[in-house]
């Protein structure tokens, strides 16, 4: 419950740390631990896994329904987001944590170009205060090529083809179903569809929304230009081929086993 407040709070460079490092080492532990250390005690954890994949799902998908503040917004995201590797752990098998690791980097990629994009919209006249939902209304009519990447990341996260989020959540599905988790596989999914509304809000304020607002989005800066740019093509490119990527995938499994 702390995870809105502190992304809410802390500076946008530090939030994003907040967003992606600590789940590496959250799933780093995890599978070090429950696939080696106590692997004779999988029944206990895999229900435990199960409990904490359906609590972060629920939690995160009907938390963010009524936030009006993006990073709030994407606090609950990241949340719900967990839950879904956790159900690919709680398969309790090498597929499992590899759609864990595939959709770990897919969701890296797309929280780079995402936070990117939030952290240089800057805006002439709100400086000093938390950007809200309506702030994004003028971003895609004052830079295209910035609502355009916040728009392919946007649909990413909810699990649209041709993305590399589609993939992903495809492969986490398949993966626990392969498991007989067929009932825990199916409440998630159902959550998947609630949280998918509230990405949509952002790209219908993106796109759609005609609010007069006497703002400025500055330019794109070179180094954003390349991180907002490259995670797109990534995007688009591990959902044709994602074969360099469950190989490395792949790897990363061998190192646990």
């Amino acid at each position: 419950m702390w995870s809105p407040d502190v992304y809410e709070g802390a500076p946008t460079s530090s939030t994003i740390f907040f967003a992606v490092v600590p789940k590496i080492a959250l799933f780093g532990v995890f599978s070090r631990f429950f696939f080696n250390v106590f692997y004779l005690f999988y029944d206990v954890y895999v229900f435990s896994a199960v409990l904490a994949a359906l609590a972060s799902v629920l939690v995160g998908s009907f938390g963010a329904l009524k936030q009006k503040k993006i990073k709030r917004l994407l606090a609950y995201s990241s949340i719900s987001h967990v839950g879904y590797m956790l159900l690919g752990f709680a398969a309790n098998s090498t597929e499992g944590l590899q759609a864990v690791f595939f959709y770990l980097i897919i969701y890296m990629i797309t929280n780079m170009s995402l936070w990117a994009i939030l952290l240089i919209t800057e805006f002439t006249h709100l400086s000093g205060r938390s950007k809200t939902l309506t702030d994004l209304v003028v971003v895609s009519k004052n830079n295209p090529a910035l609502g355009l990447g916040g728009l392919i990341a946007l649909f990413s996260m909810t699990g649209i083809p041709p993305l590399a989020g589609f993939s992903a959540k495809m492969f986490v599905f398949s993966t626990a179903l392969n498991s007989s988790l067929y009932i825990v596989t199916v409440l998630v999914i159902l959550m998947s569809v609630i949280s998918s509304y509230y990405y949509l809000r952002l790209i219908k304020n993106l796109y759609f929304e005609n609010l007069h607002m006497d703002t400025f989005v500055y330019p794109i800066v070179l180094p954003s230009a390349y991180i907002i740019s490259g995670s797109t093509i990534l995007l688009l490119f591990l959902f044709f081929n994602p074969n360099l990527l469950y190989l490395i995938t792949y790897k990363m499994v061998l190192c646990f086993s």
